[in-house]
């Protein structure tokens, strides 16, 4: 508990770094007078602004090194590493267990690096740069527990703190608030985000429109199609094969996507950013689940329901099925999805 300045490191992707929030929190809870300090990368920084937990974001761009390796790249690599000796941290949280946040943990010349058991590592090399481990975790554990582990493990028996604090600039909110005016019906707003990360945890878009064509005709509610960057055809093509009438999200930023999901009743997505960011604003989700393991990886928190199938190969966590099938995925129906929503709908109304 003498750590007075910490680094958190997490990088990416934008439902990793939400899910790291609660460290930040118990971090000021535990040590109010600590300066915290998170390193991300530079097109997830945004998630991070007006934060009370953390004093300064440090700003990188590993995609963009590895793809121009150059002079340039390597000022700003060289750059970065004096910047992290200049803070002379006490501790670093290294909460990805990859090889090179391991190497940027050692990097910084903080004395105390904690970070997952060596077979909890996405990486196991990952495990000879850190000097605290958090306790091996079987399975079953959602990463934001594993992430306040990992916490624990540094600096002793501290009260977790599970909050996620979102702040979103009164200018951005507005510009939300004006589209939902003008746009939109005034029945309540189910989201529908057809993307994710990689192929494997994407659903098949015909399913998306006969789903969302019974939210609107059989529930009442309008449907607004989501969409982040290079998604905006898979948004059109559900569209186009709707028959009920649906609504497509203007173009937003990180930010701007706050205020949006903000508004909504209820979202349906696949394990993507946007599902763990709506869970964060405390807006009920319905997920689906393929490769990915919705016991570690689900939203987090209460009013979430998953639909997900237990294969022989399930929880893979491939970006391309080994089977060439996409079976996991495949075998979820838009009926049961849609019975999630609608158990959903039953219960709001009871709490109402």
């Amino acid at each position: 508990m003498n750590a007075h300045k910490i680094l958190i490191l997490k990088f990416s992707a934008l439902g990793d770094v939400v899910h790291t929030l609660p460290v930040a929190a118990t971090i000021r809870k535990s040590l109010p007078n600590a300066t915290i300090v998170w390193m991300v990368e530079e097109r997830f920084q945004d998630i991070l602004k007006g934060n009370p937990d953390i004093d300064q974001v440090i700003p990188i761009r590993t995609k963009v090194w590895r793809k121009n390796w150059n002079r340039q790249s390597l000022s700003e690599i060289l750059k970065t590493i004096k910047t992290l000796r200049q803070h002379k941290f006490d501790l670093v949280l290294d909460l990805h267990g990859l090889i090179k946040s391991g190497i940027i943990a050692r990097l910084s010349g903080a004395p105390a690096r904690a970070g997952f058991h060596r077979n909890n590592c996405k990486e196991k090399i990952n495990a000879l740069f850190t000097n605290q481990k958090s306790p091996y975790t079987a399975g079953g554990i959602h990463v934001v527990d594993m992430y306040l582990e990992i916490l624990q493990t540094a600096l002793g028996s501290v009260e977790k703190t599970k909050l996620f604090p979102l702040q979103i600039p009164d200018e951005a909110d507005k510009k939300i608030a004006r589209y939902f005016d003008e746009d939109l019906t005034h029945r309540p707003i189910i989201g529908i985000n057809p993307g994710a990360g990689f192929e494997t945890k994407q659903w098949e878009l015909a399913r998306f429109a006969e789903l969302a064509d019974r939210i609107s005709a059989e529930l009442g509610y309008s449907v607004l199609l989501t969409w982040g960057p290079g998604e905006k055809t898979k948004a059109q093509q559900i569209s186009t094969h709707m028959k009920q009438k649906c609504w497509i999200a203007p173009p937003t930023s990180i930010l701007e996507s706050i205020g949006l999901y903000k508004r909504m009743t209820l979202l349906v997505s696949c394990d993507s950013g946007p599902l763990h960011l709506a869970a964060a604003l405390g807006i009920p989700t319905v997920s689906i689940f393929g490769p990915t393991d919705p016991a570690r990886n689900g939203a987090y928190g209460v009013n979430h329901a998953t639909v997900y199938k237990v294969l022989s190969c399930s929880f893979c966590w491939k970006k391309t099925c080994p089977l060439g099938t996409k079976e996991c995925m495949n075998r979820v129906t838009s009926d049961e999805v849609f019975e999630a929503v609608k158990s959903h709908q039953k219960i709001t109304n009871q709490l109402s």
